[in-house]
């Protein structure tokens, strides 16, 4: 080179440093520290520069400053709020959302303030203040929601000492939010403590007999009767709405089939009832028509008889008056309306006494009465 000037920009005409010359390989000697250079126990100039961005994002000023904003001083939108400023804006965010809550149609909420109730809501868009001064408890009040009972003991004593093996449904719903939520310490639960409690003393009432086959739904019936009173007397905000009985049969064993068969003799044991009600019902009423038309035919051959008597009376009584009045004239008459009477349907000939021995003249009368009626 001509200029002697070394690749390192130094000025001794391309000569190796050595350690003699007391310079580094950089064209700095070691007798010139590096003033960008930390030195131990100092921060980098980097370090500075990123601890002096933090402090101007967030407000606290100090010598770098923003991106293009003068230094000292702080910037961005929340920037003159401060720390404390930013969190008391995100806390009243929250507490402004806390506001709001949102009930669907098949839903009720109670609204409580530090923990005491105040209201019920409806559905819709409800407001109030802000938690944690007020906090809502929702639940859907409009649904009939089912609670199943059974399981392993779901094995009843029947009143004649017999043991029924039972599951059973209950369906219900809340009708009054307030009393369920505060009355009840978990409702649930005493809702199906309550529904086997009701079954047990009903069965505990009936035979097994009846249980398993003709007084299913007055069991049911019974059952819901008797919660909805017990529920009403711990006031739990719960409308039973109906009671189903799953499974009422004997339990496993030997006596199934034997129970079995009795079931199967008592429905057939209806059956025939129920057929034989079903005779009685065509027959009695046929009898009864037949037997009011004899007695209406007795009464009229009654009447008949007695208006006949009447008449024989009344004409004797007429008879006895004319006898009495004239008695040969009358014993005459009657004389020969006996004969008359008498001789009506017998043939008769009629001999002409005059007419001469030899030849016996006759008027064939029942002859001529033939003729009469052929022609």
């Amino acid at each position: 080179m001509s200029d002697n000037k070394s690749p390192w920009g130094g000025k001794d005409g391309g000569k190796k440093p050595s350690r003699s010359s007391g310079q580094n390989p950089w064209g700095q000697g070691q007798g010139t520290p590096d003033r960008n250079r930390p030195r131990p126990g100092e921060t980098s100039a980097d370090l500075e520069n990123v601890i002096q961005g933090f402090k101007t994002r967030f407000g606290q000023g100090g010598n770098g400053g923003g991106r293009g904003g003068r230094p000292g001083r702080p910037q961005g939108p929340l920037s003159k709020f401060g720390p404390f400023g930013i969190f008391i804006a995100v806390g009243a965010g929250i507490m402004l959302l806390s506001t709001v809550y949102q009930v669907d149609q098949q839903e009720e909420a109670v609204v409580l303030r530090f923990g005491e109730y105040v209201r019920t809501t409806g559905p819709g868009l409800n407001f109030k203040l802000p938690s944690p001064f007020e906090t809502t408890i929702i639940r859907p009040t409009r649904v009939v929601q089912k609670t199943t009972v059974g399981g392993r003991d779901s094995l009843m004593l029947t009143g004649d000492e017999n043991i029924v093996d039972i599951n059973f449904t209950v369906l219900w719903r809340i009708n009054d939010l307030k009393d369920y939520v505060f009355e009840v310490d978990e409702p649930d639960v005493a809702l199906r403590g309550v529904a086997e409690s009701a079954m047990r003393e009903v069965v505990g009432r009936s035979e097994l007999e009846d249980v398993i086959t003709t007084a299913r739904l007055e069991t049911t019936i019974a059952v819901r009767d008797l919660m909805q009173l017990t529920l009403d007397e711990y006031k739990a905000g719960i409308d039973v709405v109906e009671v189903q009985l799953q499974k009422a049969d004997a339990p496993e064993g030997r006596v199934v089939d034997a129970f079995r068969e009795v079931v199967d003799a008592t429905q057939e044991k209806e059956t025939l009832i129920n057929q034989a009600t079903a005779v009685q019902n065509t027959l009695v009423p046929a009898a009864r028509g037949d037997a009011a038309k004899i007695l209406q035919d007795a009464e009229a051959y009654k009447g008949r008889v007695v208006a006949e008597a009447r008449g024989e009376a009344e004409r004797f009584n007429l008879i006895l008056e004319e006898y009495t009045a004239a008695p040969r004239v009358t014993r005459q008459r009657m004389y020969l309306e006996t004969i008359e009477e008498v001789y009506a349907p017998a043939e008769k000939i009629i001999l002409d006494s005059s007419a001469g021995s030899g030849v016996v003249p006759y008027l064939p009368l029942d002859r001529l009465g033939r003729n009469a009626g052929a022609n």
